[in-house]
Order: C-alpha cells, then structure tokens, then sequence
C-alpha cells in the first residue's frame, strides 16, 4: 500500500479473517479493517499479530503485518516471509506448498523460476510475491 507522507501507526491485536482485500484484528476488544492489494494468505485466526498501517481518508490501509508467535510469517508491503512445508512439483515451475503451523490442508501453488531439490515435507523459509492471485517465490533463505 501506498501511503507517501502519511503517519504511520502500530497495533497488536488478535487476527480475526481475511476477506478479498480486507483483514480484520481484534484490538482491545474492537474490530479493525484494514484494506489490502491481495487477498492475505496464512494467518489463521487467533494469531497473535502485530500490524502497521496508515489511514487515508478514513481507510486503514495495510503496510506489514507480523505473527508474534509460532513460525515465521510476516506480510511487508506485498512481499511474504513465511516458513512453507513444500508438498511436490506440479511441473518443472510450480509446487504445492502449505503455511507452516496452519490447522486447514488448503495447499497453495507457487511458482518459480527454476526446479530446486526437495522432499514432501520439507519445512523451508522462503520469500514471496502475491501477484495477482498467484504466489510468486523470490527466494528460498533456508531449508
């Protein structure tokens, strides 16, 4: 999200959902909306979250949000950092992966520039675009 000079701010609260471009976090007993470029994908409710944003015109727009407990996943200005559990190859560009610590089985594609080793079950932290719909990987910084 672009926010240019605009105050930035910082809660902590409890992640509620994620609609098609909205997520929502319990604050202090009140649910706030805060508006996306993607949908978001690995947060699970009840996570412990801790978000930056901006508002413009009386909309929160979303910079970064963080999990402040359990494995890696942070969502900074449309790029994710996330701990995965790779799945298989669909083809020689695509796998199938899992979020890392999520109760639901709903495995996402993603798709890379270049095949690379790896066995079903494999835990490994990567870096990823969401681009239209699509889960881009950027970088694999451990496996």
């Amino acid at each position: 999200m672009e926010c240019g000079d605009q105050q930035l701010f910082y809660v902590e609260g409890i992640f509620i959902r994620a609609y098609e471009r909205t997520v929502d976090v319990q604050v202090k007993g009140e649910t706030l909306t805060f508006t996306t470029n993607e949908p978001m994908i690995g947060f699970c409710a009840g996570d412990d979250v801790g978000v930056a944003f901006c508002e413009i015109e009386g909309e929160k727009k979303l910079i970064s949000m963080e999990r402040k407990d359990g494995s890696a996943l942070s969502y900074v200005n449309g790029e994710y950092f996330a701990d995965i559990i790779f799945i298989r190859w669909v083809n020689e560009t695509s796998f199938l992966f899992d979020m890392y610590r999520s109760p639901y089985r709903d495995y996402e594609m993603m798709t890379t520039n270049e095949s690379f080793l790896c066995e079903r079950g494999t835990t490994m932290t990567v870096l990823f675009v969401r681009q239209d719909g699509k889960n881009i990987l950027k970088k694999v910084v451990a496996k």
